[in-house]
């Protein structure tokens, strides 16, 4: 049996602007946010947040949705999202923020304008993933994982 989507499956309409806001800008770098967990005797980190940086200045900050189950966009200062965490959890949690510019998924990648790529359902966005397709690079898809966002090649069936 099916599970029935709801409104948290889906991009909202100012999500979706900004995504489409990135149509030919220029990929500068990207940023990994890591979710850290120190508190175990094996500590563990979550894909929690990707920052796509563009040459132009805009960026845009990805998340796997805290209240739902979908990519989220959110506006967040990721330095006080770290201060407020290391308060919080007495530094057993915390944020690690990577580039990832030359991680084999993006290093062909920037330099290159960004056409993002959505799945449609009754014409509306599914938040589970969508792709970046770069001129002349591989196109990137950014999608929930079992714990954060994942990134990988995507290759068109």
């Amino acid at each position: 049996m099916q599970e029935e989507l709801t409104e948290n499956d889906f991009f909202t309409v100012a999500e979706v602007y900004q995504l489409t806001e990135l149509v030919n800008e220029t990929l500068r770098d990207v940023i990994y946010h890591y979710w850290l967990n120190k508190a175990d005797d094996h500590s563990f980190e979550v894909l929690d947040w990707i920052e796509l940086r563009c040459e132009s200045g805009k960026n845009i900050m990805l998340t796997a949705g805290l209240e739902t189950d979908g990519i989220k966009i959110v506006d967040i200062n990721i330095q006080d999202e770290k201060k407020r965490l290391e308060e919080e959890f007495k530094g057993l949690v915390s944020i690690v923020s990577k580039s990832a510019a030359k991680h084999k998924h993006w290093a062909d990648c920037l330099g290159k304008a960004i056409t993002p790529s959505f799945v449609k359902h009754d014409g509306r966005a599914l938040n589970d993933s969508f792709v970046l397709k770069f001129e002349g690079a591989h196109d990137i898809e950014i999608y929930l994982g079992l714990e954060g966002m994942e990134v990988e090649y995507f290759e068109e069936d």
